[in-house]
């Protein structure tokens, strides 16, 4: 009997739909959609009223240490950097951020060697040219004060006067004769070759003098990192101190130590 219940063909019910004058306003809404719209206007009602209540009572003069250690970003109250910092810190354990630091000041000391070890290597290939801030001198030295005024620096570096005055790539005048020479019989595929290299050769330089610049300036940057990882260390060591000097300039605050007397 069962088998054949279910072969009679059932009623269909189907859920009312909106009238079509109102079809302008979507889909008739459901009690269950009406209950989670009621729910959810009643609890932003309720935490209105509960904001309006807190702000008539409160006091202008309350003061909570927790103020100290907050700042308005964005009109919302955010924790400093040092906060945070102390809170983690609490978190983890004074002797895994011990451990921390001594791994960091390990690595930043590691990679300043590294990029110390890489300048020496490029100074060593490379001329400082165009030096504003280290000018380097030539000393001729003579027998008589005469020659030292009819001294002749073109003549004397057998050069051309146009190149006397350069530090680095200054043939001689022979030297100069000989490339004129080579320079005629070359033919206009050997030119554009010359020039070719002539300018990979320049673009290979300025290559390297700006790797040596960002090298050095990251030394910089590591040594005051380095310096800051030092400071907070001692800090954190024992023995009375007090500040004699803020941070200032990327460079850690300064402070002294009371002193101790061994016995």
């Amino acid at each position: 009997m069962s088998s054949l219940r279910n072969a009679v063909k059932r009623v269909t019910h189907k859920e009312r739909s909106q009238p079509q004058d109102r079809a302008h306003l979507g889909l008739l809404e459901k009690k269950k959609d009406y209950k989670k719209r009621a729910k959810d206007f009643h609890f932003k009602t309720d935490l209105l009223t509960k904001m309006k209540q807190k702000a008539s009572m409160r006091n202008p003069d309350e003061f909570y240490f927790g103020m100290k250690n907050t700042k308005m970003q964005n009109g919302k109250h955010k924790k400093t950097l040092k906060a945070q910092h102390k809170e983690r810190a609490e978190l983890i354990g004074a002797d895994a951020v011990r451990i921390m630091k001594d791994q960091d000041l390990s690595y930043i000391r590691m990679q300043k060697q590294k990029d110390a070890k890489k300048i020496e290597r490029l100074q060593a290939n490379l001329h400082f040219l165009d030096d504003s801030n280290k000018k380097r001198k030539h000393t001729v030295f003579v027998d008589r004060s005469e020659q030292a005024d009819e001294f002749d620096v073109a003549e004397h570096f057998d050069t051309v006067p146009a190149l006397a005055g350069r530090t680095f790539n200054r043939p001689r005048r022979e030297d100069l004769e000989k490339q004129i020479l080579v320079g005629a019989e070359a033919t206009t595929k050997e030119r554009k070759s010359q020039k070719k290299t002539a300018q990979r050769l320049a673009k290979a330089r300025a290559g390297a003098y700006g790797e040596l610049e960002a090298r050095a300036e990251r030394i910089s940057k590591l040594a005051r990192a380095e310096s800051h990882i030092v400071t907070e260390k001692l800090v954190a060591g024992k023995g009375r101190k007090r500040k004699i000097k803020a941070a200032e300039d990327g460079q850690p605050a300064q402070y002294k130590w009371r002193r101790k007397r061994l016995r």
